[in-house]
């Protein structure tokens, strides 16, 4: 996400507004052109932070906005156009307390390793970043003693603009960094995921709900199965798991989530409430060819 100083500025001066502000206001205010103002305007509105009544514009009731205004009252002296300016945004949701080397930092946001030290290098004397030393390397850290409303809003920011994928006509299952994960009755222009996506591994299943991931891209078999884990609600729902998990155990060795611990031990016989029983899976394996049910 790229935010322009001239955005940020205008934001700031919306957002200390006792009223609603008036493109012409900001036009004189900011020194820039009709055009310019309007587009600022429009690039605001997009992500959420700001919207239109009548010819007026004013903060939007939405989290980020509401994260952004507590930012500014809290640090109204600190220079916010230069902090969140460029791609700082995405930078700064990458930082947290446990300490991260340039080159990760770089490699997590895909920004090139000479802009994120340009970044770092100016976050640093605000406090807003702390740096410390591992061997011979250096390790950067967000500093959430002085800056937690600053996490907030990144946070609220980068959260809102993920939620915005989802459709209205979908139910949201879970929002992750950078994507969703949803249901919905109707065809989606998303790709689909989760028990959807079980019949090209082996599974056929009838569903009555489809299940979608934004933005549009190529899953591996391990994402599809953390979807699945994710979207199961019931006892049916995570049988239909363990059984795409022993179908494809050996592209799923890796993968990583909370409930796979359950998984194996109903595969040694444990009783797990919610869970299917091991005969229970027994039964079912045999409809999709699964000879091994051991964990």
């Amino acid at each position: 996400m790229h935010i322009s100083e001239n955005e940020v500025h205008a934001l700031i001066l919306i957002t200390r507004s006792q009223e609603p502000v008036h493109p012409s206001g900001l036009q004189k205010e900011m020194g820039l052109l009709k055009g310019s103002i309007s587009r600022i305007i429009t690039s605001l509105q997009d992500i959420g932070l700001v919207e239109r009544a009548g010819g007026e514009i004013l903060l939007a009731g939405t989290p980020p906005a509401e994260a952004f205004k507590r930012l500014y009252y809290s640090h109204r002296a600190s220079p916010l156009s230069e902090i969140l300016s460029g791609r700082r945004v995405e930078l700064l949701s990458r930082l947290d307390s446990q300490p991260k080397s340039l080159e990760t930092l770089a490699e997590e946001t895909g920004i090139s390793s000479d802009t994120v030290y340009y970044y770092l290098q100016g976050l640093r004397p605000l406090g807003i970043v702390s740096r410390s030393m591992q061997g011979k390397a250096y390790l950067y850290s967000f500093n959430y003693v002085i800056w937690p409303e600053l996490k907030d809003f990144v946070t609220a920011l980068q959260e809102f603009q993920v939620v915005r994928l989802v459709p209205r006509d979908a139910l949201l299952i879970k929002s992750y960094e950078d994507s969703v994960l949803f249901k919905s009755l109707k065809q989606q222009d998303a790709t689909l995921t989760s028990f959807s996506a079980y019949n090209e591994y082996g599974i056929k299943l009838g569903l009555r709900d489809n299940y979608y991931t934004l933005p549009k891209r190529e899953l591996s078999i391990q994402e599809v199965f953390i979807h699945s884990l994710d979207s199961a609600e019931d006892y049916r729902q995570r049988l239909f798991c363990i059984l795409f998990y022993l179908k494809n155990r050996d592209e799923l060795k890796d993968a990583r989530h909370p409930m796979i611990k359950s998984i194996r031990e109903v595969l040694r016989g444990e009783h797990i409430k919610g869970y299917p029983t091991k005969d229970d899976i027994e039964e079912q394996a045999e409809l999709y060819g699964i000879t091994n049910i051991e964990p």
